[in-house]
């Protein structure tokens, strides 16, 4: 039996942010990161969870939903991934990625681990 699938989205809208809270999102309205198992063991094994949770108030890990929302938290979770990225870690890029989505249309990175 394999793992649940771990998934980090950034709705692409405040209106699909609504509908992902009523889990009733259309066609186009999240940016999605499926990530596989072997991303996930490289995530939970490095300091960027626990880092994100201290400098924010959240619990991101296996076993909880979790989201990062508003501008102050969306900024503040940049810098700590942008600090962590090396040239070579895609993972941590598409997150840098992800999160500049958020900054930009408002919305927030959601974490279903």
């Amino acid at each position: 039996m394999s793992a649940p699938q771990k998934w980090i989205v950034v709705p692409t809208s405040k209106a699909a942010m609504q509908r992902l809270d009523l889990d009733q999102c259309l066609p186009g309205d999240l940016e999605e990161l499926a990530l596989s198992s072997e991303q996930w063991a490289l995530l939970s094994r490095s300091d960027l969870l626990p880092s994100l949770n201290r400098a924010l108030g959240t619990l991101i890990d296996d076993y909880e939903d979790a989201s990062i929302q508003g501008q102050a938290a969306l900024a503040t979770a940049l810098s700590i991934l942008t600090r962590t990225a090396t040239a070579e870690d895609e993972l941590i890029h598409r997150l840098i990625a992800l999160n500049r989505l958020a900054l930009e249309r408002n919305t927030g990175l959601f974490f279903y681990f």
